[in-house]
């Protein structure tokens, strides 16, 4: 896996172990991640992301107690076959949460709320 999936945002409020969770666990809802896939070593993605092992290490162990992955000594880490889907409401609540955190950022950077609305138009349009 490359980290086209997993972007570490240092603005956001949402610590990193907590982005690599979100992230992760969307890219096997989407499909992005096919079951059985192997992910990095702790180590190896720490160092593509530029953060902690730990922080890495405790994002794998929250995903695999809630099921999303698994870790095998020799074979690592990889998705598990049968990942949790999250429902509606947790996906809706996770997106106006990401969202809130985006637009404050961007709020505290001096951006208005039209200029935040019409570049978020933009970007969808691309």
């Amino acid at each position: 896996m490359s980290s086209p999936y997993l972007v570490i945002d240092e603005a956001l409020e949402v610590p990193p172990y907590r982005q690599i969770v979100e992230q992760l666990a969307s890219a096997i809802e989407r499909g992005d991640l096919q079951p059985s896939a192997p992910l990095p070593t702790v180590r190896q993605l720490a160092g593509d992301l530029g953060i902690a092992p730990n922080t890495v290490a405790r994002a794998y162990a929250e995903l695999q107690e809630s099921g999303w992955l698994v870790s095998d000594g020799r074979r690592g880490t990889h998705v598990a076959d049968d990942a949790p889907k999250r429902d509606r409401n947790e996906r809706a609540r996770a997106l106006r949460d990401s969202v809130a955190a985006f637009v404050k950022t961007l709020r505290q950077r001096g951006f208005t709320p039209q200029e935040v609305s019409l570049a978020l138009r933009q970007q969808g349009d691309g």
